[in-house]
């Protein structure tokens, strides 16, 4: 099979298999929502603006790495930084939802502008997550559960704003 006609099978079966295997989209993503977020502006947003499912409270939790992306050196199919391939022993941040007490969708953090401050957030409600920036010693932008002090709150519109819609 050529290169051509094996990369179009691969996105073929990529795309068959994706929505059975429950995954999202990129585009639905919520990490890379916030990464958006983030890119636009340095407002507080409501979390439950940018996810699409229903849950009651959000955790975020530190969890082994695991698998390095799939397919991401294979001809170009998936973006190759760096950051997608932390050493298997290395802890991430993974963003949870739950819904009843339980999950119904968890995300691995692998992009820095997306990281949370510590203490993380554990079982924040719906109604209490609003996402304001805040600095870690360095000045690096994190994200931190925004005090009910700082009632200054902008969310977008729609999902789509954020992508470019």
């Amino acid at each position: 099979m050529s290169s051509p006609s094996r990369r179009l099978a691969c996105l073929l079966i990529a795309a068959v298999l994706a929505p059975l295997a429950g995954a999202q989209p990129m585009a639905d993503s919520v990490v890379s929502r916030l990464v958006a977020w983030r890119a636009r502006t340095d407002q507080p947003v409501t979390l439950a603006a940018l996810t699409a499912f229903e849950w009651d409270t959000f955790s975020v939790v530190r969890a082994p790495a695991g698998d390095a992306m799939a397919n991401c050196t294979r001809e170009g199919l998936v973006p190759c930084g760096p950051e997608l391939h932390p050493p298997a022993g290395t802890q991430v941040q993974v963003l949870r939802f739950d819904r009843a007490g339980r999950a119904v969708y968890q995300e691995r953090i692998m992009v820095p502008s997306a990281y949370f401050a510590d203490p993380l957030p554990s079982a924040v409600s719906r109604r209490r997550a609003t996402l304001v920036t805040c600095a870690d010693g360095t000045g690096r932008p994190l994200w931190c559960v925004q005090s009910d002090a700082a009632p200054n709150l902008r969310s977008p519109d729609s999902l789509d704003s954020l992508n470019g819609g």
